[in-house]
Parts: C-alpha cells; structure tokens; sequence
C-alpha cells in the first residue's frame, strides 16, 4: 500500500513533471519570437505565417486509444516564414498563395522523439511547391499536413525531395542542438545567419 509520504512524493512528482513541460513550452515560445523578431530585421522582413492565428502547427490528439494518448502533449511543432510581400493577413490569418518562386522558411522543433538523445530544431528552406489537391488554396493548408508527414519529410536531410498526392517540394536544411541556443547571438550565428545564407542559394 503507499504511504502518506509515498502519496505526498507522488504528487509532487506529477506537479513538478507539469511545470517542468511548461516551461520547456515557454522557452520554445520565447525562442521562435525571437527567430521572428531577427527575421522581420533582414532585408527580407519576413513574416510568420499564421494558418490559423498566431501559433505554432502541431500534431495533437484526445483520442483514447494508446497510440493516439502519445499525442496528448505535443512532442513536435512547426513554424514557417515567407517574405512580407508574399503573403496576406486577413482576420488573423495569413493567404500565400503557392507559386513557381514560392520560397519558405520552415523550422521543425523536435523536444522528444524516439531515439533522440537531446532536443533540436530542424530548420531550413523549402522549394519547387507544387500542390496536387483543390482544396490546398494556400500555403498554410499544407502545415498541418506537414506535421503527419514529418518523418518522411525530413528522412533524407540536408537534402528534401518528396511527393505525395497532395503535394511536390523540394527542401535543403541543417540541425542544431536546442540546448546549444543560449543567446541571442548564438541564435543569430547557429541558426538566423546560416537559414538566410540557404535561402539565398539554396545549397
């Protein structure tokens, strides 16, 4: 039987647990507005995109079945960028539409994952977008798809080239370690710098 003191441990595990995770979110939080705050300085001024307000794309689940409990707290997100004047903003929520010279800047935050020894992100550009299916009318509507994808997506990187019935695309991209991310110069140097300098040649 547990104890009292076995119970009142218990608990503060599951409390620590929690607050733990939320402030892991809001580190996250605090280093993708500061990624938005140096990419809108560029000389691109580029713009988060907002598919559905201003938030990050995840997978997530309330599912019962033990498959879809592992998606209760959200493991893995996403955010994306483009050029200010490719894309619109209407009621909260960005329209940029998928041309031949769509250019976008994506960043995949990986915190947990099987056999994955520290949190990383993911970042890099991606190309060559074509869309398959009448009900993508931008490019947000491919972000949360993305999300399902994402182990097939990012099997090969540096390099991405993947086509499915809904989409084409091509990507180049690099990692690093979240943990070695402790400033804002280091953001800038490891991250800001090198995902412009891709975009700029795309190798």
């Amino acid at each position: 039987m547990k104890t009292d003191s076995n119970k009142t441990e218990i608990l503060s595990q599951i409390k620590n647990a929690f607050e733990f995770i939320q402030k892991l979110y809001y580190e996250c939080s605090y280093l993708i507005k500061e990624i938005e705050g140096q990419l809108a300085e560029t000389e691109y001024h580029f713009q988060i995109l907002r598919p559905s307000g201003y938030s990050v794309s995840a997978r997530s689940s309330t599912g019962l079945e033990q498959n879809n409990v592992y998606f209760w707290m959200p493991r893995k997100f996403s955010v994306a960028f483009v050029e200010e004047e490719l894309t619109e903003v209407t009621k909260g929520q960005n329209f940029t539409e998928i041309t031949d010279n769509l250019k976008v800047l994506y960043f995949k935050f990986i915190l947990d994952e099987k056999n994955l020894e520290e949190p990383e992100l993911i970042f890099g550009v991606l190309y060559d977008i074509e869309k398959y299916k009448d009900w993508v009318k931008k490019f947000e509507n491919l972000m949360g798809t993305f999300e399902y994808i994402d182990n097939k997506l990012f099997l090969n990187l540096p390099k991405i080239e993947y086509t499915d019935s809904t989409v084409k695309l091509k990507g180049v991209f690099k990692k690093v370690k979240l943990i070695d991310i402790n400033s804002s110069l280091e953001l800038q140097n490891k991250v800001i710098q090198p995902i412009i300098d891709l975009y700029n040649n795309k190798e």
